[in-house]
């Protein structure tokens, strides 16, 4: 079975569905207009467009609700038929979710009242659910689990996962309330093994919508990301698999999700221009040091008047960028989290963090190693204490579930 291609997955604007084939999940959603400038991107509907799952759309929702869970299961047989009976079970009732809101699927929601808030859902695989099903030969090895780096402090009931569930919209209630719905649609087949909320700055609130969002430590987060709109997205992005035992991934992208804990009593303890240098980038606006704006390209090579690297050694955007990863690049996607404190009096507080790409061993874990090699100056200013990686097939061109007897 060959997957679409990646011209098709940018241009198609065939209503998507969800699955299980070939050991893979599907992409699930419907085509919509585009909303009204005037209204932004609160009065739209969610779902997919041009074969992109939501998660890749853009503007990037306010708020996510990204939940792992495990399939329940003995021998591989009873997981595979579990997950196949959960998918399926998810495969209309996501589409009239992005159609009509949860207001529309279940009597007295929460979201009654509210816009329908750009609802979209998309859906990963884990390899660890491959494995489990007994159907470890068409585990793409793009997919392997990510290697230990020196900045981890990972706990493992924060990490890994069967299938991941990603819900964004502009609203809260509405990404968590569809959240909690899908999760008690699936029931007894599975359990939720992690799940974390995440916002970033809302449409509505900005100065200048169009403007790179801040993070907790109030850096602008998200500089030079990739876009559907050019040429370089879909080499960088969407991966390649004419293998027939890995085709079900053609076309489709890999999620590496992190939970980066931000020490942030300590960050905002130390003077502003020790906090760019950590950075390399400007706080008033994001501009690289000795830079004049946003978008300009860092300068790895500017020394100052006394010889010493403008942007130092073990700054977080040297060490990250393409000239020492190998290239390296990935469709990066930050919401933070605010959980309050701990039982220790600590702050709970950090970054969601998202990365798609074609190959997380050429994207994030390149980066990562970088990072790790270099002695990344934020590295003493961040815990990550959570790790996953899922798969995230294209959308099925049909808008049909594919035989389950594709599943082996």
């Amino acid at each position: 079975m060959s997957g679409p291609s990646r011209r098709g997955l940018l241009t198609g604007g065939a209503a998507g569905a969800v699955g299980l084939a070939a050991g893979g999940l599907w992409g699930v959603g419907v085509s919509r207009p585009e909303p009204d400038p005037a209204l932004a991107v609160t009065l739209s509907r969610g779902g997919p467009r041009n074969g992109l799952p939501p998660a890749l759309l853009t503007p990037t929702p306010a708020h996510v609700r990204v939940v792992a869970l495990e399939v329940v299961g003995d021998g591989g047989e009873e997981v595979a038929a579990r997950a196949r009976e959960v998918v399926e079970s998810w495969r209309d009732e996501i589409r009239a979710l992005h159609e009509h809101g949860l207001e529309g699927v279940v009597e007295g929601a929460p979201t009654q009242g509210l816009r329908p808030a750009s609802l979209g859902i998309t859906l990963g695989l884990g390899g660890s659910l491959l494995e489990r099903s007994g159907l470890g030969g068409r585990r793409p090895e793009e997919l392997a689990d990510l290697p230990d780096f020196a900045g981890d402090r990972l706990r493992q009931e924060w990490c890994g996962g069967d299938l991941m569930l990603h819900v964004g919209a502009e609203d809260p209630v509405v990404s968590g309330s569809a959240a909690r719905h899908l999760v008690g649609l699936a029931g007894d087949r599975v359990r939720v093994r992690w799940a974390l909320p995440g916002f970033r700055r809302g449409a509505v609130t900005a100065k200048d919508p169009s403007s790179t969002p801040r993070n907790l430590m109030g850096q602008i987060d998200g500089t030079v990301n990739p876009h559907p709109d050019q040429a370089v997205f879909a080499s960088q992005v969407l991966a390649v698999h004419p293998d027939p035992a890995t085709a079900w991934m053609d076309g489709g992208a890999y999620v590496v999700v992190r939970r980066i804990r931000m020490l942030l009593d300590g960050w905002f303890a130390m003077p502003e221009h020790e906090r760019e240098q950590v950075v390399g980038r400007r706080l008033d606006d994001g501009a690289p040091l000795g830079g004049s704006k946003e978008d300009d390209r860092p300068n790895l090579v500017a020394r100052d008047d006394a010889g010493r690297s403008v942007i130092a050694q073990d700054a977080h955007i040297r060490l990250a960028s393409p000239e020492n990863t190998l290239g390296a690049r990935m469709l990066r996607r930050g919401f933070d989290y605010d959980l309050g404190w701990d039982s220790q009096g600590r702050v709970d507080a950090g970054l969601l963090f998202t990365a798609w790409q074609a190959d997380p061993r050429t994207g994030f874990t390149a980066v990562q190693r970088s990072l790790d090699e270099g002695g990344d100056a934020l590295g003493d200013h961040i815990r990550h204490e959570g790790s996953a990686v899922f798969a995230v097939p294209p959308a099925g061109e049909d808008g049909q579930v594919p035989d389950p007897e594709l599943w082996g």
